[in-house]
C-alpha cells in the first residue's frame, strides 16, 4: 500500500523555524538558495534515524545540532496519522522531551509525556519495527484500538526507515517509502528539464516525491498548485505557493 506523506511540521529546527505543509504526492520546492533543501533533508535525515533508534549516535555527528539550543519540534503525518516529536537540550545532551502519535481514529497515543515521562534518549516509536500487527484473541474495543495503534506506529516506523535523498538526475525508488530529489542546476537545458519532470512524475506513482529545485524552468513544467516557493531571509525559510508568484508577476 502507497502511504502518503500528509504533513510536515518542524519549529526551531535550522531554517525551519515555523513551518507547516501539507504537501501533495508531487510537491516541487522552487528554493533559490538552498537552504530549505538542506534542512528538508535534515529533518527527514533526523527522524529516519531517530525510526531506527539511533537518535543519539545521529546527534553526535557535527553540525547536525550546530547551533540549536532551544526546544526543537519535529512533525510528520502519514496518511493523516500525526507524530511528534520534540527534542530539548538538557545538561547530560539532547533527549526526547515529548512524543506523541494522533491517530486518524481519533485516539492520541503519549509515548512520552511530561511529567508522567522522564526524558529519553531513543523515541518510543524505534520499538516498532516495521511488520504485521500480532493479532489479539480478544474481539473488544480495546483489543481493536490496540491493534490500530500498533498497526499505525509500524507504518509511520516503516516509512520513516525508508526516507532516502537522492539527485533528480538519477535514483531509484526499490525499497523507498519516500523521496526527496535534488536537482540544484539553476540553468537546467530544456532536455534535462523534460527528463526530470517525467522522472519525478513516474516517481511519483509509486512513492511520494519532494523535488528541490532552484530552478524555475523545471518548476513550470508542473501544475502551479504541486510547486512552492521558499523565501530565506535571515536565517529563516518561509514557504508559498507557487501560483502567487505567477498571479503577482514577480519573476
Amino acid at each position: 500500500m502507497l502511504l502518503r506523506l500528509t504533513r510536515i511540521e518542524a519549529a526551531g529546527f535550522r531554517s525551519l523555524r515555523e513551518v507547516e505543509l501539507r504537501p501533495r504526492p508531487l510537491q516541487v520546492v522552487l528554493d533559490p538558495r538552498g537552504e530549505a533543501t538542506r534542512d528538508l533533508v535534515a529533518f527527514f535525515t533526523l527522524l529516519r534515524e531517530l525510526a531506527h533508534g539511533r537518535l543519539q549516535q545521529h546527534l553526535s555527528q557535527p553540525a547536525v545540532m550546530d547551533g540549536l539550543r532551544g526546544p526543537v519540534k519535529l512533525g510528520l503525518g502519514v496518511h493523516h496519522d500525526d507524530y511528534q516529536v520534540e527534542l530539548r537540550h538538557l545538561p547530560e545532551g539532547w533527549r526526547i522531551f515529548r512524543e506523541e502519535l494522533h491517530l486518524l481514529a481519533g485516539m492520541s497515543l503519549p509515548f512520552v509525556e511530561p511529567p508522567s515521562h522522564p526524558p529519553c534518549e531513543e523515541a518510543r516509536l524505534s520499538t516498532f519495527p516495521p511488520g504485521p500487527t500480532p493479532s489479539s484473541e480478544g474481539g473488544g474495543e480495546a483489543e481493536w484500538l490496540g491493534e490500530v495503534a500498533d498497526r499505525v506506529s509500524r507504518d509511520t516506523n516503516g516509512f520513516l526507515r525508508g526516507f532516502r535523498a537522492q539527485p533528480a538526475s538519477g535514483f531509484d525508488v526499490e525499497g523507498v517509502s519516500f523521496l526527496v530529489l535534488e536537482e540544484p542546476d539553476e540553468a537546467l537545458p530544456g532536455n534535462a528539464v523534460w527528463d526530470r519532470s517525467q522522472s519525478a512524475r513516474a516517481a511519483s506513482s509509486r512513492v511520494p516525491v519532494l523535488l528541490c529545485t532552484p530552478s524555475v524552468a523545471l518548476a513550470d513544467a508542473f501544475d502551479p498548485e504541486d510547486v512552492l516557493r521558499v523565501s530565506t531571509s535571515d536565517g529563516t525559510s518561509s514557504f508559498r505557493p507557487l501560483l502567487d508568484r505567477k498571479e503577482s508577476g514577480d519573476p
